[in-house]
């Protein structure tokens, strides 16, 4: 079959590069060169089609991008010493490369959307790849290690990734290993297969729902706690639509909810109680000891740097039962917690609020929210470039509708 020509434009590889910047193993181990590459390719696509950039859209991202210097040299100044100046430079980059985004779409009048779900999809069908060709090359399986995070799994010829230590489902005789597919853990992956899933169910509304079946496929291979709980609320909205439509169909959406019910719970189960709870127990620690830091440095936060904020948050010590401490050396797992401690409540009202009012994705919005909140609040990924999209977007529906 004949690929279309359009898939191989600046379009799509921006998209692709926007997506891997949330989350991917090629960014935790080059950041810094691909987050340059990324921009170089947004600021490439921008001077091509700078004539159809809005002149008030420039505006606004113009002074978008002054309130967030104002916070983040706010941040800096009176956050907790030690913090370099590098790491915010990046983290403006991140925000810049969003709004540079946002602009470079809607001059080529392209529906981002449109560009997400191929790249998306393209992330699905790897990842079933990932998953079911497991099996047959665990042997083959090369070590990899960031000596700069200390972040380790094992590749295939750089083309499938797994954490074979912390991941291999023992109830499968250690057949399978727990999905990540391009992502550095299963929690990162399932946050872009439930967007897919979302935008084929509520914004596309495709007729052909084969990419809805895989996906779903492709979140219980995460085996995610959070990614299935995410699921099963957008598979409850999604299963009502339809029975709605036709009444005949409710005893075999039933009977296939049933099942997924089952293994929804063993996931809680064994993550709250059973051997999987110390990922419970750090995410309990992340909610009361960031909620402690927030309420003890509200206006600016201790500082956004996050080798920093490692330190800080360490001098609140809680006295948790039963918790597994070596689980914490990472930081925090809770991107909203995070930006109240570490940002201050401000820069943290800002950013949420901008969040609500994005215009990405005006279906089902309650409901997309929901799920954009649960995914970020499960991984620190906020502050990424692709998140950030949506936060920009909202953060310049604001200034528009404040403009006069």
């Amino acid at each position: 079959m004949r690929l279309q020509k359009k898939y191989f434009s600046i379009d799509y590889l921006i998209g692709l590069f926007l997506v891997l910047s949330g989350g991917s193993v090629a960014f935790v181990f080059n950041r810094n060169i691909l987050t340059v590459l990324l921009f170089t390719l947004v600021f490439f696509g921008l001077a091509i089609h700078h004539q159809k950039i809005k002149k008030d859209s420039f505006r606004l991202s113009i002074i978008s991008l002054v309130i967030l210097i104002g916070f983040l040299l706010v941040n800096f100044l009176s956050g907790a010493p030690g913090q370099s100046f590098v790491k915010f430079g990046f983290m403006f980059l991140s925000f810049l490369i969003a709004i540079m985004s946002l602009l470079y779409f809607e001059a080529k009048k392209k529906s981002f959307l449109d560009v997400l779900r191929a790249i998306l999809i393209l992330v699905m069908y790897h990842s079933l790849l990932n998953f079911f060709a497991y099996p047959f090359i665990k042997g083959d399986l090369l070590v990899i290690t960031n000596p700069f995070n200390e972040y380790t799994c094992s590749t295939f010829h750089y083309l499938f990734y797994y954490m074979p230590s912390r991941n291999e489902l023992s109830s499968f005789s250690s057949l399978f290993c727990r999905n990540q597919g391009l992502f550095w853990e299963p929690g990162v992956l399932q946050i872009f297969l439930n967007l897919l899933f979302f935008i084929d169910a509520f914004v596309k509304k495709s007729q052909k729902k084969i990419t809805v079946w895989l996906t779903i496929l492709a979140v219980i291979a995460t085996y995610s706690t959070t990614g299935i709980v995410i699921l099963a609320i957008q598979l409850v909205v999604f299963f009502w639509a339809q029975i709605k439509r036709n009444i005949l169909i409710a005893p075999i959406l039933i009977a296939l909810a049933i099942p997924f019910y089952q293994l929804m719970q063993q996931n809680v189960e064994y993550k709250m109680v059973g051997e999987g709870s110390t990922s419970a127990q750090v995410r309990m620690f992340d909610l009361v000891q960031q909620l402690v830091i927030a309420v003890d440095n509200p206006i600016t936060g201790v500082g956004l740097d996050d080798q920093v904020y490692k330190t800080n948050r360490s001098k609140y010590s809680l006295n948790i039962a039963q918790l597994d401490y070596d689980s914490l050396e990472k930081g925090s797992s809770n991107s909203v917690l995070f930006l109240m401690a570490a940002g201050g409540l401000p820069f943290a009202f800002y950013i949420l609020y901008s969040l609500f009012r994005q215009t990405l994705i005006r279906n089902q919005k309650a409901l997309f929210i929901l799920v954009f909140l649960l995914s970020v609040m499960s991984e620190p990924v906020l502050l990424k470039p692709f998140f950030l999209l949506f936060v920009m977007a909202g953060s310049l529906q604001v200034l528009r509708r404040l403009s006069w």
